[in-house]
């Protein structure tokens, strides 16, 4: 990342524990606190991206699943919906 892109200011309170690990980590790299915080950030969020896409490529993948016709779906849907709502209203009672 240039640092030419960088635009916004963040501020970040970290504990003690926390911040020694970061200042080693720093000091044997030989980089920043800025970079080594945005390094993290950018692998966070890589790995939430591929936890996504395998999500998505395991439902793809998954076998067919054997339904009904259409309307007989429609009529499942409506009385499971409307046994929920009699369970809801019976804890009232």
């Amino acid at each position: 990342m240039a640092s030419s892109s960088l635009t916004r200011r963040t501020q970040l309170l970290l504990d003690d524990d926390l911040h020694r690990a970061c200042v080693k980590s720093l000091r044997k790299r030989g980089i920043s606190m800025g970079a080594l915080i945005r390094e993290a950030i950018d692998e966070k969020l890589s790995h939430l991206q591929d936890d996504r896409a395998k999500a998505i490529d395991e439902l793809l993948a998954a076998e067919p699943m054997p339904v009904e016709d259409w309307p007989t779906m429609k009529r499942q849907m409506i009385d499971d919906m409307n046994a929920g709502a009699v369970k809801i209203l019976d804890t009232y009672d």
